[in-house]
């Protein structure tokens, strides 16, 4: 059971969330840093409007996450499907999907335990590589980068 900007007992600021999301598909979460914690950002709504995993990505700028989720939004409505552990180009930068342990949510995606009134929805991680494109799995990854999209498996 999802909510809806019809649901009795909605603050303005939850009938106005529901309402973007409705109109649009999806909504983008962003979360700044704090507490040495990286920023993040992630999606509400691909699951239930195009039955694809949501997605997170730590650790970048808000506008950049902002926007490749946005991007993977306009592919998942045009059918894409991103899966577990490939590797795909968003904004003309490299990236690879990683599955996100449930036990993650509560902590990381409070507005989307909210909607989905659960924490039984897939989420994929967005996870970007180092200057030298190299991902956190991979021998050589720039350690610099690490605590800024640790890993949510």
């Amino acid at each position: 059971m999802t909510r809806h900007s019809t649901d009795a007992g909605l603050d303005e600021e939850d009938v106005k969330f529901l309402q973007t999301l409705e109109k649009w598909g999806w909504f983008v979460t962003k979360v700044g840093a704090g507490d040495g914690e990286p920023a993040f950002a992630y999606s509400i709504g691909f699951y239930e409007n195009f039955h694809h995993p949501e997605i997170v990505l730590l650790g970048l700028d808000l506008g950049v996450m902002h926007r490749l989720i946005n991007e993977a939004g306009a592919r998942i409505r045009e059918g894409d499907k991103f899966q577990d552990g490939q590797k795909y180009l968003l904004q003309g930068c490299p990236c690879v999907f990683r599955r996100v342990n449930p036990t993650r949510y509560d902590a990381l995606l409070h507005y989307a335990v909210w909607y989905y009134d659960s924490s039984y929805f897939p989420v994929l991680q967005l996870v970007w590589p180092d200057k030298a494109g190299l991902f956190p799995r991979d021998v050589g990854f720039d350690e610099r980068f690490r605590n800024d999209q640790p890993s949510l498996e």
